[in-house]
């Protein structure tokens, strides 16, 4: 068995190579900032590292926070939906997007838990809900537990927080024989699989969103930083600890979560979070992947929207669409 896990990706290594795009060009940053930056992108240095946020809106202030291999686009349609209501700020997690690397390349949860305190710092916020997808939302929880007084509530969307497997496609990225070309060539097939992946339904996949993904990926130091962020990942992933301390967020938590999402398996992990979070408030969209907020981003922003309003009832929550 373990033999036929070191000698699978080696096979997978020339069909690699045979795709059309290998993904082993540099994209200037400029030329992607010149598509993928608009009037609402700010970009502010916080130790030594630049990252590319979006502020947009009014209202009460709201970070949004995406997941492993996105960018701050992901929450374009929330963006659609929300900004008559609320100050939304939204950001290129260090390693992705146009942020890119971390200058000391230190991807570890303390670390990013300690960037995102110096960002909102930094911009002048003292106050504010997250919303938060996969890694995203294990560095949001574990922002609120460091830093209660300063967050109001929060939505964890298929949120990292309990022991699992790492999805097959960063665990083969990362394979010990693999990782050194990896750091250098991540191809067109691997970011189209991965999208593939986190869509519960590929009728809702558009062109230009792979396209987005892989471009985004050429960014200048984003490869290597990627197989970093997945070496990290697999290590915390298989801890006993990982959900050390969930039980105590003393926030309002809505927790939305689709059905479909293979990377972090609803029926695996979603009843942990039921069972660690009570108090909690919970939704799933049937038929929908890892990213709802992305993939249904009207229905999802409407559901938080009555969460952050204060108009979500619990018996509106029985009649949603965990049936």
């Amino acid at each position: 068995m373990k033999l036929r896990k070191i000698i699978t990706p080696l096979l997978l290594i020339p069909f690699l190579a045979g795709c059309t795009t290998l993904g082993m060009r540099t994209i200037p940053l400029e030329d992607l900032k010149s598509k993928y930056a608009n009037e609402h992108s700010k970009f502010i240095t916080i130790d030594g590292t630049t990252i590319h946020y979006r502020d947009e809106g009014k209202g009460p202030a709201i970070v949004l926070l995406h997941g492993v291999c996105a960018s701050l686009h992901t929450w374009d349609g929330w963006v659609k939906e929300l900004k008559d209501h609320y100050r939304l700020i939204r950001i290129d997690n260090p390693g992705f997007g146009l942020t890119g690397p971390l200058a000391d390349g230190k991807y570890t949860p303390e670390n990013y838990v300690m960037m995102f305190d110096k960002f909102v710092t930094a911009i002048g916020l003292e106050k504010f809900s997250i919303a938060a997808n996969s890694l995203g939302g294990y560095i949001s929880w574990n922002y609120c537990l460091k830093h209660p007084k300063k967050v109001d509530k929060l939505i964890l969307i298929d949120s990292v927080g309990f022991k699992q497997d790492m999805p097959w496609l960063l665990n083969f990225a990362i394979n010990p024989l693999v990782r050194p070309f990896a750091r250098k060539m991540i191809p067109r097939f691997f970011i189209n699989k991965a999208v593939a992946q986190v869509y519960g339904d590929p009728k809702r996949i558009k062109a230009d969103t792979q396209t987005r993904y892989f471009e985004l990926a050429m960014r200048e130091g984003n490869k290597a930083a990627w197989i970093d962020i997945f070496f990290e990942m697999r290590k915390y992933s298989s801890l006993d600890t990982l959900s050390e301390g969930l039980k105590t967020i003393p926030h309002p938590v809505l927790v939305m979560w689709g059905s479909k999402d293979i990377w972090i398996p609803y029926e695996e992990i979603f009843p942990k979070w039921k069972n660690e979070l009570p108090h909690a408030k919970f939704i799933v969209y049937q038929g929908v992947g890892h990213i709802p907020m992305e993939e249904i981003p009207q229905e999802s922003a409407r559901d938080a929207h009555l969460f952050l309003s204060g108009k979500m009832m619990q018996s509106k929550l029985a009649t949603l669409k965990e049936k």
